[in-house]
């Protein structure tokens, strides 16, 4: 039904993806390549419009970084438990490490701290063209892999019997959520207790 609908889209099909990997990219990555399979899609306008997407959700998050950040953090970091001097500590090691920071924290989803990390790249004021850059980096390596990830449960819902693809199709999304939960979990409480 869903494929049906998206089919119907037409013309709107690109400018949604567009405009959806700005919003929620990671799941509509892995969605597009499931469609990429059945094929609805280009490979090579779903790819640009996946990483152009997703890169200008960045852009937004790194310039509430830089100019909301450190005003919140002055009136309310002691609710969070981040003092000036932690803050300052913070940017200094991200303006030194910027650029491996950057790239791991894409091709990871951020550790689980994806958001964080990009408006502390605006809180330290790295400039935009290095963080576009290896942003970019990570983000063609990142969308690849997720929407290969995508093809690849197209590839096994075509294989299934037609009665079960709807149970396969809520079990990989049951799966994939809590996958991505328990890791975003698992890394937080292990950057917490480091």
């Amino acid at each position: 039904m869903f494929l049906h609908a998206l089919t119907l889209a037409g013309y709107f099909k690109y400018p949604l993806i567009f405009v959806g990997a700005i919003v929620e990219g990671p799941i509509l990555t892995v969605a597009s390549g499931f469609l990429l399979h059945q094929k609805v899609f280009d490979l090579v306008i779903v790819y640009i419009l996946l990483v152009t997407g997703d890169l200008v959700g960045d852009i937004a998050w790194y310039y509430i970084g830089y100019f909301l950040a450190e005003p919140v953090l002055r009136r309310h970091g002691k609710f969070l438990s981040l003092t000036p001097e932690l803050f300052e500590k913070i940017k200094s090691i991200f303006q030194r490490k910027h650029s491996i920071i950057l790239f791991v924290s894409k091709i990871t989803m951020g550790f689980g701290m994806a958001l964080g990390t990009l408006m502390t790249a605006g809180a330290a004021r790295i400039p935009l063209r290095l963080f576009i850059f290896y942003n970019a980096l990570g983000e063609l390596i990142y969308v690849a892999i997720l929407m290969l990830i995508g093809y690849y449960i197209g590839f096994l819902y075509n294989s299934i019997e037609a009665g079960f693809r709807i149970i396969f199709l809520f079990g990989v999304l049951i799966a994939v959520g809590l996958a991505l939960y328990g890791f975003s979990q698992y890394i937080k409480k292990r950057a917490i207790n480091s």
